[in-house]
């Protein structure tokens, strides 16, 4: 550690400088020792998880703890009477006690606290050493679960998973610190009873009542605290939950203009969840002031001597004090603090065990049969060749019923054999990604026989991107092979992309792909899948993100030549890509309506196909753009995508120490009138010490008194009564108010950083967001939020407390003996050098476990984020190396940690040591008169001194550690924010604005930092009200940054105007909140359709129902249970993708805007809901002005005009025919692109939407 310290106190020291973790905390063998004992554990009737702990752990830590507290016991039972002794040396006339024996009093008295500073560390580090290790386990095991969920029981559980591991778990590391309190307190009150019985007599016993007597309120209030630490921790798990829906849709959260709703959401959350902490807070509050009952017992067992007509002593006084000390400490301070700790572990093991018996997902057996599935558990040599097939009888499957999806699939039969390649199809809703999930053995069986053998591969219909390079991406847990990767990327068309990315397949790529376009995601996706050699490959729909000449050569080069051989199943909108297809199944609300070959089945398909009459998949673009992306410019400088991935893989770590201007923030939270209430609660604090102060002062002199006999007994015996009830009271009711003082104006800080952590994400910039993953900003709202609402109130007052107790200690013995002021400087000047050495180190090494934490919360959101293609793709173990990984990483961290904690105490004990020694022999070395009163008030604060150090001096150096969490809020909070919401007062806008909805963009220029290059460059055209324009292009044409311009979600210049007001004038919340979008990719959100629909409640249930009757969903919410009000969890509910999509039209419809902005929201429809989106386009929204990004060119054929773009420049814009009848036109090249058949299609449309409009001018 000496070098730990020294680097530390010079520079900062980072994550290169850990040690490698020790082999006895290493994650995988932690978790695996544990995984039997609790599949045993699972087994019985009511399992338990301490009770799985203790059963395997506490053979290795319950003897130790044993022993350690019989050794405790015993130091603290001698040490009083050592002092008693001591004390008696220098009463009036005493002869019993020679100067060697005082001597050998204190030399016991100085050794007894030496001692038990010897033990107690390393004993401390043990315990940690035990509860470090069983959070480890558990996490393993969470984990491992998480791996297993299914798939319908897996929703919203990322983000409790998260919950569980960054609050519930840790509190193991805590609670095993206090295990031998629990019964230490109870042992020490009858053994120090029976001694205090044999020195003072029955009177003792009074005290020793008092305390136990409380004893019941000490139960009660760890009830208490149970009870609000379980309703804290729910409402705790809500507001993640939801902040992470937030965080995942903050784009489309921002267009809508819904910023403030969920600002309603989120404070309604955490009011409760406030609520809750408040409760917990008013009784760690009351526990703070159990160290006044000592004081309390004194004065009871004091006035009970007098009034027997005892003579008051200093021995007997001190005596007293030092086992009520010590039996407040024990008894009414680390025993309730120990009942408190584990009634809150045993809250959280509730909460883990909850986790962990959450629906897993079972392997192959009865109704399934994988033979592939065993292979691994089998030595090679068995190893037999397995024929491909997949034969289904009468199968019939559902969600389980606790979920609420109604997907269900219903008496199908099939057979399918090597070497085929087979499609399905059918209508939105009917049932084909869940007849994968059956294959997949993702969706339980209800009925029939499934026999599936062969190894699996699968490319899900949403790619699942996770942070690392192109190459670990595509190759994932296989082994690389360089020809079959390289074949690869060009049978999935993914070599041209490699040329433009910056470091070709080593770029890095972040969370969920932010950096890539849609379509690029779904061919690494692809290209993972077919990466893996398998013997099935199943595909959900890979190709709905690629245009028509892509998607062929996709269909040519993968999955019929790369391919050939092997048995492909491919789920499909686009049946016209299925003409070579060996089988077809077609399914209708969820049944097996026909299978054959395309040639059987064409007249039963053209309802499924596209409008077209070659029912090609018309994309101009081949790429798909993801929720985020597809309403953000993609980015198109190569070094943009570079700058992204430095910025989401690298988490800035803070350096020296935690600045002043941090706390200064801190208490700024309180306000104005906060500072005036933080002042007196300051005054408070000081008056409080210092009433304490005179209390000791106070007996002190009177036992010299009484031993002196200087006034009348009588009289002053009463005279003194009095003014100790005085000073007593006045110290308890100080003490009260101070306390709770305190702890409501630390939550309301707490609540005010909330609320500032959460303006700053919902004001952030888009961009903040691409450049932090998700589980990097919930770890804010998680831990961080979490240590500000209970942790760093805790460390504050104990800090506080420490500071002006150390001030009134020196004080109180310097009155004792002037001389000890000189011992005293020396230890605070070896304090404050230790300190100086500590805590540069432990400063850094406490960012450091923050941010190695960080990753540990980030691979387990991307676990679920990618569950069923890990699972199909066998990759848990490998998920499973990198999850143990990185908490063996956070070990490391933590480990140095708690070591440069535990050599600072064990350093800060020994100087309080040898202060004891200085002060004890003082008194006996120098010759002057010490009055025995004085001398056991010196010496017994200096015991003091240490306890209040050994805690102290930890606790002032865990404030600032966890004034980092504060440092990381106001960090988020001062994010940079977007324009204001508000247009300002000066500009008067009509009520109904925009009226007509006319548009005119005026050389428009658009980037996303003032740095990089322009995206669009002079962009100059016009829309007239109620005009329907398409835009097209390329990829990286620069399209859907039209969108980011119009709302303003990047850096404009140039001028765009609605109804001849200019944009950059308004407040975005009027701006955003006239213009409906209706994005690629459906978003929807946990609650109510209702809330889905209307989340601002500005429209009737009447309205609204309008609205799901012009898109053809009434009928369908009508035969929910609960209709409006059927619920939605983490976005998920009763729909399939495309009735999503309906109702993310339908909410355009609701809000009844004059300007609709389009990303096409086809690619994931059949043709039957294509065509009803189309027809809601041209009906519903008539009297709309519409801008659609076109990546189908039958969708925008018969618009008034179509925007062509290319580069961020304009290549045409003009009406569609007229435009075709330029032989050098670009779009016209676009729609020369496809086969015959579809070219004059799209020419056909062309002309008669011309020729209509024509009509309709001569006859106006």
């Amino acid at each position: 550690m000496r070098q730990i310290f020294s680097k530390g106190r010079t520079e900062t020291l980072d994550i290169n400088g850990l040690y490698a973790h020790l082999p006895s905390f290493d994650s995988e063998r932690l978790t695996s020792e544990l995984q039997e004992p609790w599949e045993r554990e699972s087994q019985r009737k009511q399992p338990n998880i301490l009770h799985l702990i203790f059963k395997f752990y506490g053979c290795k830590f319950l003897p130790i703890c044993v022993l350690y507290s019989i050794v405790e016991i015993t130091i603290h039972s001698f040490q009083p009477l050592f002092l008693g002794r001591l004390i008696s040396y220098f009463a009036e006339g005493q002869t019993s006690v020679s100067k060697e024996s005082a001597y050998l009093y204190a030399m016991g008295v100085v050794l007894c606290s030496l001692v038990t500073s010897l033990l107690f560390h390393p004993f401390m580090f043990y315990m940690f050493d035990v509860g470090t290790k069983i959070r480890i386990a558990c996490a393993g095991l969470i984990y491992r679960q998480c791996l297993r969920a299914a798939i319908n029981a897996s929703e919203g559980l990322g983000a409790v998973a998260i919950s569980v591991m960054s609050i519930d778990l840790t509190q193991f590391d805590l609670s095993f610190y206090f295990l031998h309190d629990l019964w230490k307190g109870p042992v020490e009150a009858c053994i120090f009873g029976y001694i205090m019985y044999r020195q003072v007599g029955w009177t003792a016993l009074i005290g020793i009542a008092f305390i136990v007597l409380l004893i019941p309120l000490q139960a009660w209030a760890a009830q208490a605290a149970a009870k609000y630490r379980s309703r804290s921790s729910e409402q705790r798990d809500k507001r993640v939950q939801l902040m992470q829906e937030i965080i995942d849709a903050m784009q489309v959260i921002k267009m809508y203009a819904w910023e403030q709703c969920f600002v309603k959401l989120v404070e309604a959350v955490r009011q409760s969840e406030v609520k809750a902490i408040r409760g917990s807070m008013s009784i760690y509050a009351a526990l703070q002031c159990t160290n006044m009952i000592s004081k309390v017992s004194l004065f009871l067992s004091l006035v009970a001597y007098v009034y027997t007509g005892d003579v008051v002593t200093a021995q007997k006084v001190f005596v007293l004090s030092s086992y009520y000390s010590l039996l407040n400490d024990s008894l009414l301070h680390f025993w309730p603090l120990a009942i408190t700790t584990w009634a809150q572990t045993v809250v959280s093991a509730r909460r883990v065990l909850q986790f962990l018996q959450q629906t897993q997902q079972p392997r192959r057996k009865s109704a399934y049969d994988n033979p592939a599935f065993e292979l691994e558990d089998k030595p090679k040599q068995q190893l037999q060749p397995v024929a491909p097939t997949v034969r289904c009888s009468h199968i019939s499957a559902s969600w389980q019923k606790s979920t609420p999806r109604s997907m269900q699939l219903s008496n199908i039969s099939f057979e399918l054999q090597p070497a085929q390649l087979v499609g399905i199809v059918g209508a939105v809703g009917a049932g084909k990604s869940s007849l994968l999930h059956v294959l997949l053995g993702e969706l339980p069986l209800l009925q029939g026989q499934l026999q599936l053998t062969g190894k699996l591969s699968y490319a899900p219909q949403q790619p699942w991107i996770f942070q690392g390079s192109i190459r670990d991406n595509i190759v994932f847990v296989e082994r690389y092979d360089e020809w079959r990767y390289r074949a690869v990327l060009q049978a999935c068309q993914l070599q041209r992309d490699l040329l433009l990315w910056p470091q070709g397949d080593a770029t890095m790529l972040g969370e969920r792909g932010i950096n890539l376009s849609g379509g690029q995601k779904a061919r690494i996706s692809l290209a993972r899948a077919v990466y893996r050699e398998a013997d099935i490959y199943l595909f959900d729909d890979p190709l709905a993100a690629v245009d028509a000449q892509v998607g062929k050569l996709l269909m040519e080069q993968c999955l019929q030549r790369f391919l050939a051989g092997k048995l492909r199943i491919l789920v499909t909108h686009h049946v016209q890509l299925l003409q070579t297809a060996d089988q077809l199944l077609l399914l209708e609300a969820g049944q097996l309506s026909q299978q054959g070959s395309y040639a059987e089945l064409q007249h039963l398909l053209l309802k499924h196909a596209a409008p077209e009459a070659a029912a090609a998949r018309l994309s101009l673009q081949a790429e798909r753009h993801s929720k985020r992306e597809s309403l953000s410019a993609q980015l198109s400088a190569a070094a943009e995508q570079e700058q992204l991935h430095e910025a989401q893989l690298q988490e800035s770590q803070a350096q020296g120490a935690v600045s002043w201007a941090t706390y200064s923030a801190y208490f700024q939270a309180l306000g104005a009138a906060g500072f005036t209430s933080a002042l007196l609660v300051l005054a408070l604090f000081v008056l409080a010490r210092a009433c304490q102060a005179l209390m000791d002062i106070f007996i002190s002199r009177w036992a010299t008194f009484e031993e002196q006999q200087l006034h009348d007994s009588e009289r002053t015996r009463r005279r003194m009564l009095i003014w100790y009830t005085l000073l007593l009271l006045g110290t308890l009711a100080l003490y009260l108010l101070r306390t709770f003082g305190f702890f409501m104006l630390c939550l309301r800080i707490s609540l005010r950083l909330h609320n500032l952590l959460f303006a700053g994400i919902i004001r952030a910039r888009m961009r903040f967001f691409n450049e932090n993953p998700s589980g990097r900003v919930l770890n804010r709202f998680a831990s961080d939020i979490e240590n500000v609402d209970v942790a760093l109130p805790q460390a504050l007052m104990d800090s506080l407390q420490f500071l002006v107790d150390v001030i009134a200690v020196l004080i109180i013995v310097a009155i004792a003996n002037y001389w000890l002021l000189i011992p005293a400087a020396i230890m605070a000047l070896l304090m404050f050098l230790c300190r100086s050495y500590y805590i540069g180190a432990s400063r850094s090494l406490k960012r450091i476990e923050s941010l190695t934490r960080s990753p540990v919360y980030s691979h387990t959101n991307q676990t679920f984020n990618g569950l069923t293609t890990i699972r199909a793709l066998q990759a848990t173990q490998q998920l499973e190396q990198t999850f143990h990984a990185h908490q063996n990483l956070n070990t490391s961290a933590l480990f140095l940690y708690t070591s440069a904690n535990r050599a600072f105490s064990f350093w800060t004990d020994l100087i309080c040591g040898l202060y004891i020694l200085a002060v004890t022999f003082s008194f006996l070395v120098v010759n002057q008169h010490f009055s025995s009163g004085d001398v056991g008030l010196a010496i017994t604060q200096s015991i003091t001194l240490v306890i209040m150090c050994q805690w102290g001096m930890r606790q002032t150096a865990e404030m600032e550690n966890k004034m980092t969490s504060v440092e990381r809020i106001l960090e988020y909070a001062q994010t940079p924010s977007e324009a204001a919401l508000e247009t300002t007062k000066q500009l008067q806008l009509c009520e109904h604005w925009p009226e007509s909805g006319h548009m005119r963009f005026q050389e428009l220029r658009m980037r996303y930092t003032p740095e990089q290059d322009y995206i669009l460059r002079g962009l100059s055209f016009e829309l007239q009200p109620t005009e329907k324009v398409g835009i097209v292009g390329r990829t990286g044409a620069g399209k859907s940054s039209i969108i980011q311009a119009i709302f303003r979600l990047a850096v404009n210049e140039g001028l765009i105007e609605i109804d001849g007001q200019n944009i950059a004038h308004l407040g975005l919340q009027q701006l955003r909140s006239h213009i409906s979008i209706i994005p690629q990719d459906p978003v929807l959100f946990s609650g109510s359709l209702r809330f889905n629909l209307d989340p601002l409640q500005q429209r009737t249930d009447e309205q609204i129902w309008q609205a799901l009757q012009a898109v053809k969903l009434q009928q369908y919410v009508s035969s929910l249970a609960g209709g409006l009000d059927c619920q939605f969890q983490d976005g998920n509910g009763p729909f399939s993708i495309g009735q999503k999509q309906l109702v993310c039209l339908a909410r355009a419809i609701v809000r009844g805007n004059r300007i609709i902005i389009m990303d096409e929201a086809t690619a994931n429809v059949d043709a039957d809901t294509d065509q009803l989106i189309q027809q809601t386009m041209r009906t519903t929204f008539a009297h709309c002005t519409v801008l659609t990004i076109a990546h189908r060119l039958h969708t925008v054929m018969d618009y008034d005009r179509i925007l062509v773009m290319d580069a961020g420049q304009i290549v045409e814009f003009g009406a569609p025919h007229q435009l075709l009848q330029n032989p050098l036109g670009a779009l016209l090249k676009l729609v020369n692109q496809n086969d015959n058949s579809t070219v004059q299609y799209l020419k056909r449309i062309a002309a008669d939407s011309a020729l209509k409009k024509i009509k309709e001018v001569q006859e106006d």
